[in-house]
């Protein structure tokens, strides 16, 4: 009976005459899938626990919430912030090559740029980059042409970069353990913007690339692109959803990504008001809203809105001297003295830093842009 029923399943298959699967189709769709970390890790992490399991019970390490994602939990992230050479994560200290440039939050650690030309970006040359992790360890990713730095995600494990190829551009989507290549994804040709490079910023699977009077949102997962509606070009920056950006009235909003639709809207005075947006969106800090190029006074306070209701908390000090955390905590880093505060009520927290920063140190937070 047995033989019997293999033969049939045998004619059976025989009769379907199945199509093997298209290899570069296959590959394709693996290296898409392997990108889409805030999707798949859960996914993923799920599929191994329901095969291992059948298999014989073996368990998947998590956190102590459950969650096999690396995503660290709202308020347990470190602070992250860079002085001359050195890269601190909490009580971890690295060391990258020559002076830091900007530290862009990644779900493995944090991307920092460095050169030999005092941090600063001024045609010096190839800027170096280097992944920091949590614990402090350093992986090499080589260098990268100076201009308009990676794209990140405080919640992905790629970077991105805008690479010339041919007439055009491509946006390189890369590994951020190995520096890998893990896909190319064209760029539209359309008139530039400032930069020598569109400047990109990436939100999820979502890369958003600024033009010269549009923003362009490519979903890097299928190649589709649409025009952000209800904001200009220039340097976009992404975050949960939301970009900022300056009206040609001199006013700061914050508009949804996907419907257009402006959320907040901030007057400021003489049009030199700037903000930036929290990792998650969802809080709007607005730096040095209150001054002017006529005034030249720098305010003592500085206001956090919450996007969604509006409601806004203040706090002591320069805008532009306060950072943010990958889960979207304000931090200062001053003297001996590191500062925390919980955007939405405004709550503070001083603990030891773990480095004295003067006055004139070359400190770089991560969370804030500096240059391009």
């Amino acid at each position: 009976m047995t033989e019997r029923l293999s033969q049939l399943l045998h004619d059976e298959v025989a009769e379907l005459n199945p199509v093997p699967p298209d290899a570069a189709h296959v590959l394709a769709e693996g290296r898409r899938l392997r990108r889409r970390h805030r999707v798949s890790t859960g996914l993923a992490a799920a599929a191994v626990v329901a095969v291992v399991g059948a298999a014989g019970g073996f368990a998947l390490a998590q956190n102590d919430s459950g969650d096999a994602s690396p995503v660290t939990a709202e308020g347990d992230a470190p602070v992250v912030f860079g002085v001359g050479s050195d890269v601190y994560v909490d009580d971890a200290v690295a060391t990258v090559p020559d002076t830091i440039h900007s530290l862009h939050y990644t779900s493995d650690g944090v991307l920092v740029r460095s050169n030999p030309n005092g941090g600063a970006s001024d045609g010096s040359g190839p800027e170096s980059l280097t992944l920091v992790r949590h614990d402090g360890t350093t992986v090499d990713l080589g260098t990268i042409p100076e201009g308009v730095g990676p794209a990140t995600d405080p919640e992905e494990s790629v970077y991105v970069l805008a690479v010339a190829r041919g007439d055009g551009f491509v946006a390189v989507v890369r590994e951020v353990e190995t520096g890998e290549t893990v896909d190319e994804v064209p760029l539209p040709d359309l008139p530039p913007s400032y930069w020598e490079v569109p400047p990109l910023s990436l939100d999820g699977d979502t890369l958003y690339v600024g033009y010269k009077t549009e923003t362009v949102a490519v979903d890097i997962a299928t190649d589709e692109q649409r025009t952000v509606d209800g904001l200009g070009g220039g340097m976009p920056i992404v975050a949960g959803g939301n970009t900022g950006t300056t009206t040609r009235s001199g006013d700061f909003v914050v508009v949804d990504t996907t419907t257009g639709e402006t959320l907040l809207t901030v007057e400021t005075k003489g049009g030199y008001g700037w903000g930036t947006l929290s990792p998650d969106g969802r809080y709007l800090k607005m730096n040095n809203s209150e001054v002017t190029m006529e005034q030249g006074d720098i305010p003592d306070t500085f206001r956090v809105f919450d996007v969604n209701s509006g409601e806004l908390v203040e706090l002591d000090g320069d805008g532009y001297g306060w950072g943010l955390t990958a889960d979207s905590e304000l931090m200062r880093v001053a003297g001996d003295t590191v500062t925390t505060c919980d955007p939405g009520s405004g709550e503070c927290a001083e603990s030891p830093a773990p480095t004295t920063v003067g006055r004139d140190a070359h400190l770089r937070l991560a969370g804030l842009t500096y240059e391009s």
